[in-house]
């Protein structure tokens, strides 16, 4: 089943665009074996996004930033004030993963790379909207 994670992005991290995200992750992942990395636009998408493909499985990454992103924050922090201490109501800005179905497990390691790689952001909060729950 294919998936999202969110990567809030406080006021503390640095600028981010979609084309150094793409330097930063041909960097981070310079050593995996049958990884590309592509822009793509998307039918009746603004702009463009990252794919990053091992083989057949596909990651698309995207900077995201505005009202849109600021009105999912506030609906992050309703579903989670309850149980988790971060305060994200106020962000603006994130990178979105849409991560492909992986059924039989064969990108795990890739997938953890990601969320490591997000991990070197500075003020990076990872949230996943399928679980309604911060990835610790």
């Amino acid at each position: 089943m294919t998936f999202s994670l969110y990567a809030l992005l406080s006021d503390d991290s640095s600028p981010v665009s979609n084309e150094s995200l793409a330097i930063a992750l041909q960097e981070y992942l310079r050593n995996e074996n049958n990884f590309s990395l592509q822009f793509e636009r998307l039918p009746f998408a603004k702009n463009q996004t990252l794919a990053l493909r091992w083989g057949s499985w596909l990651v698309r990454v995207s900077y995201e930033e505005g009202d849109a992103v600021k009105q999912d924050s506030i609906g992050i922090q309703k579903k989670t004030a309850a149980t988790s201490e971060h305060e994200v109501s106020h962000i603006k800005k994130r990178i979105r993963l849409v991560i492909g179905s992986d059924d039989n497990q064969h990108f795990t390691n890739q997938l953890i790379y990601l969320i490591d790689f997000l991990r070197t952001i500075k003020g990076v909060l990872i949230f996943d909207p399928q679980q309604n729950d911060f990835v610790n």
